[in-house]
């Protein structure tokens, strides 16, 4: 019988990969699941003041690779990061390579037509403005 020794740290990544896989699927700003053979590209998202601003980490591709679409409650952003095209026999493979795809469902009223995205180093920034807040004004009834 072959005895097979324990890596806690191949354990730690399984538990650690299915958890990001749970939470990715169950996230209130994700809609969605991955389909067999994409990837899924980091992201954080935050809220500021005027503006909610997503990251999202895409090494490696070039601009005109990625695609974003935008609607009233919703973020698209898909691609593909294309294989390196290394000679000879791989020692190890890391990367990851090929389509993706991640939708978020944005529950805060967005202003469609002043969204900007830009890509640097690798990182891509969408900025979506909130509508600006409705003022309301207190009227005063007249006598006629």
């Amino acid at each position: 019988m072959a005895y097979q020794r324990w890596n806690p740290w191949r354990d730690l990544a399984e538990l650690q990969e299915g958890i990001i896989r749970t939470l990715e699927e169950n996230l209130p700003f994700t809609e969605g699941k991955r389909e067999e053979g994409e990837w899924t590209p980091r992201v954080d998202v935050v809220e500021k003041e005027k503006e909610v601003v997503f990251y999202f980490d895409l090494p490696g591709m070039d601009q005109k690779e990625i695609d974003i679409t935008v609607s009233e409650d919703r973020l698209v952003i898909s691609g593909e990061r294309k294989s390196s095209d290394a000679q000879g026999s791989f020692l190890r493979k890391e990367r990851i390579f090929g389509p993706f795809k991640r939708s978020f469902v944005v529950r805060i009223p967005i202003d469609v037509e002043r969204v900007v995205a830009t890509y640097k180093n690798g990182v891509l920034e969408v900025h979506l403005p909130k509508f600006e807040e409705v003022k309301t004004k207190k009227v005063l009834v007249q006598e006629g």
